[in-house]
């Protein structure tokens, strides 16, 4: 055995801030040692994680390390290989021609995050090498003062248990927490690098398992994608369902002679948490000379719109790692240097050219694409070619929020746009279909359902309460005598107000027939309300107010009397005067809506009826005969039947789907 000495300078302090608390999952301290062998030239690097003996074993087929190498580059806490004279002469490196990955000199401490025990076996020509490194040894000899600067000297492996024949090997025993699922190792180490594949001349295989930039698992899950700029466009190519693929502009300046550019892509999920479920997809991942600087940009840009929630994407940004430039990243590759130039600027350009065009043209293929999904249902398209106007555009959306939910399997799906089409008819019917704006993705399954069953209830008890209406009014109508007529539908005016307007069923309260107007207003308010002796003796007919406080006053005449238009206007300005009198001494700084109606036999006479109707609704007053009241009812309630027939309709189209 060859007589080595292998040299570690570091204090207990750096070695717990830059080593054991610096990563705390193993992807990241994977990541670390993989770019190492990116920075050696090699081809290939082998990952394999044992979880029954407890330990990982990464081999490399790079340049491998010299002693010399070993204590002057990576036992030498902080050696950052771009001060390096040579490397500023020629940063590429000899074989690939890469720019290298590693800056700060401290990545390979981040072994001791997850392991007590390193071996690390290195050959370079004819110079084999290997040591093995303790975290309990290095604590131990610092003795507790945590600044003392102190040389750790690993203890050297045998030369005969040296089996490479070039390149590097490292072991990792004794590890501190378990190992998780490959799958997920696998994920997040093809997440954490741009440059993995043959393309790249860089291999990295798991457990036997080449990695893939497939096995980032989300590029068949993309409905849309942007690409930046036209060397990108092989990032689209990657996601194979993508309905849209565009450009989008991947220049900025950086000053006036400084023009800097980005690659990459940005896509959306075709559905809410497509992504998997055990790591968080829904990021946008900042890459420089082909690893990861920054795990996700979107917390930085505050975005709240609905669309920020399907996002996903890689940006390539090498001008955030030149030479000549400060380092622009945090230790633990967590955080980007705010105040630094670079990142504004990048920041400016990635909201006004990025994050702002897709936010506004994603709700738009959306609805696109949910419509040509729902309508291949060819219930669903007659349902949907049967509506108008902003109908279609209510619809659009629905189908938008439906589709984008991760429904179990179709059957699911075709049950939801049933209750949803149910639950939309019914908003139609009452006018409300802007509530469905209002529906998060999240929550329309649920609430759908409740519209449903709510609305069909009150729709099957209007429906009965309509019938059981339009039947008073057809009797009504068979009524010949005059006489009759007039007093059935004024003793039945009083107990069903819907006669005159179908909301003011079961709205009001405080009602009176044929009441003066001291029995309705307190004697004190009369008083104070200085009403003439007329006004005090007057009469109402019928005297209601409903819920909302509107005051309702009913004028009843004769069938077969003739009121003069003059008699009838001098009649309703009295009531318009005592209702109001009393009303604001009772309740003084109040504003009062009134209605005042007219019941008649016929239209009142009058040399000049256009211009007394103009006064009557300058009064809040209208009149209508006895006639055309039963017809208007039985007009509208006639309506709803009618309307409730395209329900009907609307019905044989879901048994349908």
């Amino acid at each position: 055995m060859e007589n080595k000495e292998y040299i570690m300078s570091i204090s207990l302090n750096v070695l717990n801030h830059l080593g054991i608390n610096l990563y705390s999952n193993l992807p990241s301290v994977l990541s670390e040692i993989v770019a190492n062998a990116w920075d050696a030239d090699a081809s290939e690097v082998k990952v394999n994680i044992d979880k029954e003996a407890k330990t990982i074993t990464i081999i490399d087929n790079g340049c491998g390390m010299s002693l010399r190498d070993i204590n002057d580059k990576y036992l030498y806490v902080g050696y950052q290989k771009r001060n390096d004279p040579s490397y500023k002469e020629n940063p590429l490196t000899p074989k690939y021609k890469r720019l290298p990955m590693g800056r700060k000199g401290i990545g390979k401490l981040s072994v001791f995050s997850i392991a007590n025990t390193v071996e690390v076996y290195s050959v370079k020509g004819n110079d084999k090498n290997g040591f093995i490194m303790s975290a309990d040894d290095i604590r131990n000899i610092f003795d507790g003062d945590k600044e003392k600067q102190l040389s750790y000297l690993p203890t050297p492996i045998a030369f005969e248990k040296i089996d490479l024949a070039q390149g590097t090997k490292i072991v990792l025993k004794d590890l501190k927490r378990n190992v998780r699922s490959l799958a997920f190792s696998r994920k997040r180490l093809a997440r954490r690098f741009s440059v993995i594949g043959r393309e790249y001349n860089f291999s990295v295989i798991l457990n036997d398992v080449p990695i893939s930039a497939q096995d980032r698992d989300y590029y068949d899950k993309i409905e849309f994608v942007w690409y930046l700029g036209d060397d990108s466009a092989s990032y689209a190519d990657r996601c194979k369902n993508a309905t849209k693929k565009i450009k989008l502009d991947n220049q900025f300046y950086y000053d006036d002679k400084t023009t800097y550019s980005v690659k990459g892509w940005i896509g959306t999920f075709k559905e809410h948490g497509a992504g998997d479920e055990e790591d968080d997809t829904n990021k946008i991942i900042l890459f420089a000379r082909g690893k990861l600087i920054k795990e996700d940009l979107l917390p930085e840009f505050k975005e709240g719109r609905m669309f920020s929630k399907y996002l996903i994407g890689e940006i390539e940004a090498d001008f955030m790692d030149i030479d000549e430039k400060d380092d622009i990243v945090t230790s633990d590759r967590q955080r980007i240097l705010e105040t630094d130039d670079r990142w504004e600027i990048f920041q400016d350009y990635f909201k006004t050219k990025v994050l702002n065009k897709i936010g506004n043209e994603w709700t738009e293929y959306r609805k696109e694409a949910a419509v040509s999904q729902a309508v291949s249902n060819i219930a669903i398209k007659t349902w949907f070619d049967s509506l108008k106007g902003d109908n279609r555009k209510y619809a659009k959306t629905l189908f938008q929020k439906i589709e984008s939910l991760k429904t179990a399997d179709e059957a699911t799906k075709k049950e939801l746009y049933k209750s949803s089409i149910l639950a939309f008819e019914r908003l139609a019917l009452t006018q409300n279909l802007s509530k469905i704006n209002s529906i998060a993705e999240s929550q329309i399954s649920t609430l759908l359902d409740l519209f449903s069953d709510i609305d069909d209830l009150e729709g099957a008890n209007y429906y009965e309460i309509t019938k059981g209406r339009l039947q008073v009014l057809e009797k009504f109508q068979s009524l010949t005598k005059p006489e009759t007529k007039e007093k059935v539908l004024q003793e039945y005016l009083f107990e069903h107000l819907w006669l005159l307007h179908p909301s003011w069923d079961r709205a009001t309260h405080d009602s009176h027939m044929e009441v003066s107007v001291n029995r309705i207003f307190k004697q004190e308010y009369i008083e104070k309300a200085n009403l003439s002796p007329e006004e005090k003796s007057g009469r109402l007919d019928i005297k209601y107010r409903t819920t909302s406080g509107k005051h309702i006053i009913i004028e009843l005449k004769k069938y077969d009397r003739k009121v003069p238009i003059d008699e009838l206007l001098t009649q309703v300005r009295k009531y318009k005067n005592t209702l109001l009198k009393c009303l604001n001494q009772e309740f003084p700084g109040h504003s009062h809506s009134y209605e005042i109606i007219c019941l008649l036999g016929t239209p009142p006479t009058g040399d000049e009826i256009s211009v007394m109707n103009r006064q009557l609704l300058e009064l809040n007053a209208r009149f209508i005969t006895y006639d055309e009241l039963i017809e208007e009812s039985l007009g509208s309630y006639k309506d709803y039947l009618a309307r409730q027939k395209e329900i009907s309709k609307v019905t044989t189209i879901i048994n349908q789907i």
